[in-house]
């Protein structure tokens, strides 16, 4: 039986986990399946004096992704302050509930047969006291999709998180590769069938660097680039 939720988690942050989601968001419903997202907590955001947010990752997927739910319901926690979770959260003086969270997330999963999760930063991002991002994944029993770097030192980072998941029960559904860094160094001509050869987790998607940001807001490029770059069916078995 094939996963139906994923979490997306990043060896690092600033590794383009918000772009990636979008790209698995639109191959879904490309393939006519009921499709949904969700990004648990976003940090950074900037909070205006009515209390309204302008979100950036929630908001990007669902204006590309053709979302129709409220951002408070996609992202029920955000923060001013671009740190953790758990330090944004002591210095603004609010409490993070992850029942909340999964409240909100049961909400969506009736109403979607496949939801993108999005978590925040890599997999052990403090949410709060005894509580990790990569955590989220396994209340929701979901399959996770690392998305790593393209260049010298995605091996190693990659299979530190493997391992750490593998610690943990938690399952990887798949890898994708996204070259967001720009980067261009020797070992990339090698990277993707070295990893390959150290686990047999799928790598679905090998992303390279988008020079043109246009295209970044473009829906039938993004639609294009679904297509192009990510690989469903090695996870939709």
């Amino acid at each position: 039986m094939s996963d139906k939720i994923f979490f997306i988690t990043g060896i690092d942050t600033n590794i383009g986990k918000t772009f990636v989601s979008l790209l698995l968001l639109l191959a879904l419903n490309q393939r006519g399946l009921n499709a949904g997202y969700m990004k648990p907590v976003e940090t950074g955001v900037e909070i205006n004096k009515d209390d309204s947010k302008n979100y950036l990752d929630g908001s990007y997927v669902k204006k590309y992704g053709g979302l129709k739910e409220e951002l408070n319901i996609i992202t029920p926690y955000a923060f001013q302050l671009p740190l953790s979770p758990y330090a944004a959260s002591k210095r603004e003086g609010r409490t993070l509930c992850i029942k909340e969270i999964l409240f909100k997330f049961y909400e969506l999963n009736k109403v979607y047969d496949y939801i993108i999760v999005e978590g925040a930063g890599g997999m052990l991002v403090p949410l709060k006291k005894k509580h990790f991002m990569i955590d989220i994944a396994k209340y929701i029993d979901a399959g996770v999709i690392l998305v790593t770097k393209a260049g010298l030192g995605m091996i190693n980072q990659t299979l530190l998180n493997i391992e750490y998941a593998k610690s943990r029960d938690i399952k990887i559904s798949g890898i994708i590769i996204n070259n967001v860094l720009n980067e261009n160094d020797e070992s990339m001509s090698s990277n993707k069938k070295t990893l390959g050869e150290f686990t047999d987790i799928p790598i679905i998607g090998d992303i390279p660097y988008i020079s043109d940001k246009k295209q970044l807001e473009n829906i039938n490029i993004l639609n294009d680039f679904a297509l192009k770059y990510i690989d469903l069916e090695k996870i939709l078995v």
